[in-house]
């Protein structure tokens, strides 16, 4: 029986990513404690389990990454999600 070692095996965020054979991807944390259990994800990008690991670490209140600003980011027009200028005027009157 051969062991083959992953190809190419990324460290992010404290955190070991290792593609599958399948497309998709271990995620292991480097070191104890553990404060997010190993997991596997389903076929998907780098990207893709990057943005996982960062939600799960903000779900957890871990992510240490500065957060912008609401009043920096870009207002979005005709979104639908967002209260239009009008809006905000009514609810604060």
């Amino acid at each position: 029986m051969e062991i083959q070692t992953p190809g190419h095996v990324e460290r992010y965020r404290g955190f070991v990513l290792i593609p599958e054979d399948d497309l998709s991807w271990q995620v292991r944390p480097e070191r104890s404690p553990m404060h997010v259990l190993p997991f596997r994800t389903p076929a998907c990008s780098i990207a893709d389990v990057k943005a996982l690991v960062d939600w799960r670490l903000a779900r957890l209140g871990r992510d240490r990454r500065p957060q912008p600003k609401a009043e920096l980011l870009p207002k979005s027009k005709g979104n639908g999600w967002q209260l239009t200028d009008m809006q905000d005027q009514q609810k604060t009157a």
